[in-house]
């Protein structure tokens, strides 16, 4: 999954979520908050689990906190007809998506974000520090 894509968001909530990216996630996927930046994650049916996996048997101290910020806010989408999704009012709020959004392409996943936000975000992050993670990263 690669690539940007902007849409807008209509009075009740819906966006188009990009075709290209439909037919990588399937008809059943989950958004969340993300717990790296102010924005959303949506996760395919597949990272979903393996995420869920991933916490079940860890110390609850750490686990419940995690679960409770990614679960409790979450919601299923599955596109209507028009390829459209609904995205809950609390989770538009965390992100601070109101008309314009941009999705982007994150391998297993994608993020949705605020264009306003994703153009702060990228006007902020310069390539030297990309290449000083890339290297810390050893990729």
């Amino acid at each position: 999954m690669c690539g940007e894509f902007e849409h807008t968001v209509d009075a009740k909530g819906r966006m188009n979520f990009p075709a290209k990216l439909r037919d990588e996630f399937g008809e059943h996927f989950y958004i969340s908050k993300s717990f790296n930046e102010k924005c959303l994650t949506v996760y395919t049916k597949e990272s979903w689990e393996a995420l869920r996996e991933s916490l079940k048997g860890q110390p609850s101290k750490i686990a419940l906190p995690i679960e409770r910020f990614i679960f409790g806010s979450a919601c299923e989408a599955e596109p209507d007809k028009q390829g459209r999704i609904a995205i809950a009012p609390a989770l538009r709020a965390y992100a601070g998506i109101t008309a314009e959004v941009v999705v982007v392409g994150m391998s297993d996943r994608a993020e949705i974000w605020d264009k306003a936000a994703w153009e702060e975000y990228n006007n902020n992050i310069l390539p030297e520090d990309i290449a000083a993670m890339a290297q810390e990263l050893r990729i």
